[in-house]
Parts: structure tokens; C-alpha cells; sequence
């Protein structure tokens, strides 16, 4: 019998807008092991001159799992990487089973805001970094360091806050374990 494979993952974008917008970094944790990394500068030879969506890449890594975990997923990350991958002619996005913290904080708790750092400063575990709205649009042109910072500490948070959230979501105990 085949293990259950279970991960969590965020993205960085431009824009909100995937149409508009690209992937600067994705960040995928397996529930054992560390964190993987994807980053447009380094998967893209042309990034000083050319921006282009490397989308492929972290949707291969994701394809190995069978359950994603990702902090507003249903509305944000998975739509992004749908849509980015729609506008470059590649296959769909596969079909997983999705934990989503938000949709847990939502329905199943009342919080002030049902952001990642709100749940996480609730549950304790939280260290995310912060980035000034100011700082972003440079920090994504010239210092993807921060950026890539930021997404592995998302992931690093997020495993947190699914492990501490298990309890609530009938995917989750559904379809195994591992966070």
C-alpha cells in the first residue's frame, strides 16, 4: 500500500492578479524534509533583462504529494498557478486534496483576521517576517533573498499552524497524516 504524501507550499507574486502578474518564488516543505525552493531568478537565465513564469517548476514538485496544505489556497495560491499555467499553454493544474487554514480559521474559530500571522500569533508559533508594502516592489526586482526568506518562513509557519488545525478539517483525517 501506497503511503499518503502530504506538503505545504506558498507563492511570492508580483500581483494578486495572475494575469497580470508572476511567480518570483514558490516554496514547497514535504512534510519530512526540508524546505524546496523555487525561484524565477534562478530558474529563469534571462531575469535581469526578461521576465518569464516558471510556474512548471514548482507544480512538478507539487505533483508528487496528494495533499497540499497552503494559507489561503483555495482562493489564491492554487487559482494563481491555474491560471499561470493556462496563459502559457501547459497542462492543468492536477487535482488535489487541499488542507487551507484560512477556510479552518473561517469557519471553525472567530478571529479578529483570519490572516496567516493572526492564526499562527494565536496558535504561538509564530516568526513570520515582515515586509513593508514600500519594500516590496523593489525587494522583488533586486533582493529576491528577501523574498525567498519570507516564502520558506511561510512554509516553516504553516506546517505549525496545519499540525496545530488537524483536529478541525475532515481532509486531513480523511486522507492520512503527516504534517
Amino acid at each position: 500500500m501506497n503511503q499518503v504524501t502530504c506538503c505545504v507550499f506558498d507563492l511570492e507574486t508580483t500581483n494578486l492578479f495572475a494575469d497580470f502578474g508572476v511567480l518570483l518564488c514558490g516554496v514547497v516543505k514535504p512534510a519530512y524534509g526540508r524546505a524546496k525552493v523555487f525561484r524565477a531568478d534562478d530558474l529563469n537565465p534571462h531575469w535581469p533583462s526578461r521576465r518569464s513564469d516558471d510556474s512548471a517548476a514548482i507544480v512538478a514538485e507539487l505533483s508528487h504529494y496528494d495533499i497540499w496544505g497552503a494559507h489561503n489556497g483555495q482562493k489564491f495560491d492554487v487559482p494563481f498557478l491555474r491560471t499561470r499555467l493556462l496563459a502559457h499553454g501547459m497542462d492543468p493544474l492536477p487535482a488535489k486534496k487541499l488542507i487551507d487554514p484560512v477556510l479552518l480559521a473561517r469557519n471553525k474559530l472567530r478571529l479578529s483576521f483570519n490572516s496567516l500571522s493572526q492564526v499562527a500569533t494565536l496558535l504561538n508559533v509564530n516568526s513570520k517576517t515582515t515586509v513593508e508594502p514600500q519594500q516590496w516592489l523593489p525587494a522583488a526586482l533586486e533582493a529576491m533573498r528577501c523574498i525567498v526568506e519570507r516564502c520558506v518562513q511561510d512554509v516553516l509557519v504553516l506546517k505549525k499552524v496545519i499540525g496545530a488545525l488537524k483536529a478541525y478539517s475532515a481532509t486531513y483525517n480523511t486522507y492520512g497524516s503527516g504534517f
